[in-house]
């Protein structure tokens, strides 16, 4: 009986000691979320007063009647929705579309679905600050990019997004790996599983060596 204790005891420790080192290199990719990058300051802090930010480098990429519609959409809409317009960047300091966006709502501190417009490329958006439906608005550009096209784009998804089910709050639930929910738990898994399996072998080796030993 004490063997088996000792044995399951160590087993226990290489399980703990694999999902601890499997936690270390998996969470060495996370991104910091507590970092904003000098683009999402500025984006949100220009959104305190609009539900429409866009770039200085595309000033005159929408027309002002079509940016009046927006923001009047984006205002109006339930949850509330805020517009980011700006060219896209490899050299802004984070990773994804929804990764920046969510520093600027984190930043802004107003629950809502933030989109990102980037001419010639996907439209994209994220939920920050409530758990509601799911929705998504990634669209890949099939034709040659226009500010009419993307206007109507953009008004047909902010229209089916208000009035969608939601509430305040995140759900800290996963429904794939993605995501820093998805990374601990994929890293604890894999370590628990791992360090379990080298443990197991290791049991199970101490104990054919003691039986060994004992036949002699």
């Amino acid at each position: 009986m004490r063997k088996m204790i000792i044995g399951t005891v160590a087993t226990l420790v290489c399980a703990v000691l694999g999902g601890a080192a499997a936690w270390g290199v998996m969470s060495s990719n996370l991104p910091d979320e507590t970092a904003t990058t000098e683009r999402a300051r500025t984006a949100a802090d220009a959104l305190g007063e609009s539900n429409v930010y866009v770039d200085p480098g595309l000033d005159g990429a929408f027309t002002d009647d079509e940016l009046a519609r927006i923001e009047a959409a984006a205002a109006s809409s339930d949850p509330e929705v805020f517009v980011v317009v700006w060219p896209e960047s490899r050299q802004a300091g984070y990773r994804s579309s929804s990764e920046v966006l969510r520093q600027i709502g984190l930043r802004l501190a107003r629950p809502g679905v933030y989109f990102q417009v980037s001419p010639g490329s996907a439209l994209d958006s994220v939920d920050v600050g409530i758990d509601g439906e799911r929705f998504s608005v990634y669209e890949t550009p099939d034709d040659e990019w226009s500010s009419r096209r993307e206007t109507t784009l953009l008004l047909d998804k902010i229209e089916e997004n208000d009035g969608r089910n939601y509430t305040l709050g995140e759900s800290t639930e996963s429904s794939d790996w993605g995501g820093t929910a998805g990374v601990v738990s994929a890293g604890l898994l894999l370590g628990l599983f791992g360090g379990g399996l080298v443990g197991g072998v290791g049991l199970a080796g101490w104990f054919l060596a003691r039986r060994r030993r004992a036949a002699r």
